[in-house]
């Protein structure tokens, strides 16, 4: 009995003292999952605004999932490239794993996401590991292009 006890408070305080472990961030491999998936998904390049997020006392999120609404203002990708979108709503989903909460920042500078479109509307999912939000950079918006256009679409090696 003693053994299964101690075996038992192990495994959980192995659990507690492991760290968040995420693929490196790749926006064809997001592109290629999300064309993939069942859902539907629409990519947006642009700038969120949304009402402050519940924080603990120490700054950080609470350790759960919270949604916002937002406003999101740029432009999706279609097959020519980015177009001009209206001002569209979108929840944003943050999301915690354990003490790990995705984040992102609020009406400043211009973000590359993959937003779900739902039969409510789009939903943005921000987890910790970041798999669905992009720096809005050359790089980034010339491969997502590529993607879209239906040529080389490679997911970067590890």
């Amino acid at each position: 009995m003693t053994r299964v006890i101690l075996a038992a408070l192990i495994a959980l305080t192995a659990g507690q003292a492991q760290a968040l472990s995420c693929l490196p961030a790749d926006i064809a491999r997001t592109f290629n999952w999300a064309a993939a998936a069942d859902e539907r998904y629409i990519v947006l390049n642009g700038a969120f605004s949304f009402e402050a997020l519940p924080r603990t006392g120490g700054g950080q999120l609470d350790q759960e999932t919270v949604s916002v609404d937002a406003e999101f203002k740029g432009s999706y990708l279609g097959v020519e490239g980015f177009v001009e979108a209206p001002s569209l709503d979108v929840t944003l989903t943050f999301v915690c794993l354990g003490p790990w909460c995705g984040s992102m920042g609020n009406g400043g500078d211009d973000i590359l996401v993959f937003a779900q479109q739902t039969t409510n509307g789009y939903v943005l999912e921000v987890d910790p590991c970041y798999s669905t939000v992009f720096a809005s950079n050359d790089e980034n918006i010339d491969r997502v292009e590529t993607c879209m256009r239906g040529e080389s679409c490679e997911e970067m090696s590890f």
